[in-house]
């Protein structure tokens, strides 16, 4: 299951082409709403920052932040962690922490799109891993721009059982025990940004995971997707 959202990179940087220390993208405040995946655990909607910049080869992509260094295609290699909120609590099942996953990425950004692959590794408490691979297009629609998105997310073993096997008390508390092995989760998504005025820019996003048959099989499971929603003002700089 992600955590937040998965960034979104712009075809056009003016600023950051002429100046390329300037900083150049979209701040702001976000309402965000994410269904659980654990049954018992109700969805969340919490009013999160909204970051989706550059400035030289520092850069934020919403949920994902870090450095650029070599150049690699038609980008860089990225030393990069992630924010995600894959812990739970409640519902009867033993607590979850947070992951911590840290790693390299790249994101190349080509005239049909951008293509993303990042290789993180969780020091929390899973110790888990996760590669992803994304599709990002630019589609203008009069005053509207839609960004719509494909990707897909592979969790290690060790992730898997950390989120969504059950320890002693969960598998007492189920009726049975269950450790699932790695898992696939595809998901599509889409941006749409709306000029409101000036520089002020507003942004829908949705995205829609489909989870893995070895995480949905878990008596912690709830549906077999997983929705998140993200509405935000931003001033674009």
């Amino acid at each position: 299951m992600a955590g937040l959202l998965p960034g979104v990179a712009c075809s056009e940087e003016p600023a950051a082409v002429a100046h390329p220390e300037a900083f150049s993208g979209d701040v702001g405040l976000g309402v965000l709403h994410t269904a659980s995946g654990i049954q018992g655990v109700q969805a969340q909607t919490s009013v999160v920052p909204y970051l989706n910049f550059e400035k030289g080869r520092l850069f934020g992509r919403i949920d994902t932040f870090g450095v650029k260094t070599l150049p690699l295609g038609a980008g860089h290699l990225e030393l990069l962690g992630q924010v995600r909120s894959d812990g739970y609590q409640g519902g009867g099942w033993s607590l979850r922490k947070d992951p911590v996953p840290l790693g390299l990425g790249t994101l190349q950004i080509t005239p049909v799109g951008a293509f993303g692959l990042n290789v993180l590794h969780d020091f929390g408490a899973s110790g888990g891993t996760l590669l992803q691979a994304r599709y990002l297009a630019e589609l203008p629609l009069g005053r509207l721009t839609l960004y719509p998105e494909l990707g897909l997310e592979r969790q290690s073993a060790a992730y898997a059982r950390y989120y969504l096997g059950t320890t002693a008390a969960d598998a007492a508390a189920a009726g049975r025990a269950y450790q699932p092995g790695a898992a696939l989760n595809p998901y599509v998504g889409g941006l749409i940004e709306l000029p409101v005025s000036g520089p002020w820019v507003l942004n829908l996003y949705l995205r829609r995971v489909f989870v893995d048959r070895n995480l949905s099989n878990s008596p912690l499971a709830g549906h077999g997707h997983r929705d998140t929603a993200l509405l935000a003002l931003t001033y674009r700089y």
